[in-house]
């Protein structure tokens, strides 16, 4: 199941209990099915318990419609409708409607407790919206062609501080939602806490793993890092070597060549700890320069020797 799909399992899964939620629940189903007008409802949804979940609803209100499978080229419909005259009259009558409204706009009177727009949310995205897989990307988007029904959902969100977007898709409109932070708080919103804690959890594991890949290629840099300064200090201490100039190299500075040639694979800070006394990494990175030096003098001597 997408994670899209999880959610709208959540949401149907809710239990409302007071009059009025059911009503803005039901409210939410109406004002984003394909059809509400005088002729009545038809809400369209690729999922049968959506539709189920708007049926039972109604029923609380005392209307009753049916649902109809219906099987297009490569998908299966689920169409629930209101359309027998008297169940329209009770439709209608409860939302405050005639069914003529052009445009059809959001009436904030049916959001009677601070409960009834969330239930009202939930359904709304039950009948139109979208989540994105939060391996992916993080979003949740409203559509609908009723362009100022979602201008007006845009405003109610924002009253409730929340800060969606807006845009235009094809001939439908757009609210959406993209920062992982809000996206988390209107599902939570919603009532699909268990979509939202998987979010947050996700988003953890992506910043553990991060943070993990980061630390590697930092630990694989500073071992190329320490790769080339040894390669270096080892090449410099073979040509001491092969000129007779090695037995001749202060004591401090053969003491950090012998080192080097022992543990080519440690740090310049782990040599300065074998060295007695202690030295720092900066004071064995200075050693480390001076014996580079004293073979690039003896090597370009021997080549004026040579020349």
């Amino acid at each position: 199941m997408s994670f899209s799909g999880k959610v709208k399992t959540e949401l149907c899964k809710k239990n409302i209990h007071k009059a009025c939620c059911i009503r803005a629940a039901c409210y939410g189903f109406g004002c984003f099915s394909r059809y509400l007008d005088e002729k009545g409802l038809v809400l369209q949804t690729e999922r049968a318990l959506v539709a189920q979940t708007a049926s039972r609803l109604f029923r609380k209100l005392g209307i009753h419609g049916e649902i109809v499978q219906k099987q297009h080229t490569e998908r299966t419909i689920y169409e629930f409708s209101i359309k027998q005259p008297e169940e329209v009259s009770m439709l209608l009558m409860s939302f405050g409607l005639t069914g003529t409204e052009q445009p059809l706009r959001l009436n904030p009177a049916l959001f009677v407790c601070e409960n009834c727009f969330y239930h009202f949310l939930s359904a709304a995205f039950l009948s139109c919206g979208t989540a994105a897989n939060p391996e992916k990307e993080y979003s949740v988007e409203f559509a609908s062609a009723r362009h100022e029904l979602i201008e007006d959902l845009a405003a109610e969100l924002r009253q409730r501080g929340f800060e969606p977007s807006l845009t235009e898709r094809r001939s439908a409109r757009l609210l959406y939602f993209k920062a992982s932070e809000q996206v988390e708080d209107i599902l939570t919103a919603m009532g699909a806490t268990s979509a939202s804690l998987e979010i947050m959890e996700r988003k953890v594991y992506k910043e553990l793993r991060n943070k993990a890949n980061r630390i590697a290629n930092c630990e694989s840099a500073n071992i190329d890092k320490i790769v080339a300064a040894s390669g270096s200090a080892l090449d410099a201490v073979r040509i001491l070597r092969e000129n007779q100039s090695f037995e001749t190299l202060p004591e401090e500075l053969k003491q950090v060549a012998l080192l080097r040639e022992q543990y080519p694979e440690y740090s310049l800070a782990e040599l300065g700890q074998l060295l007695d006394p202690p030295l720092s990494r900066a004071g064995v990175c200075h050693r480390m320069k001076k014996l580079t030096t004293l073979a690039r003098e003896v090597s370009d001597k021997n080549k004026e020797g040579t020349a």
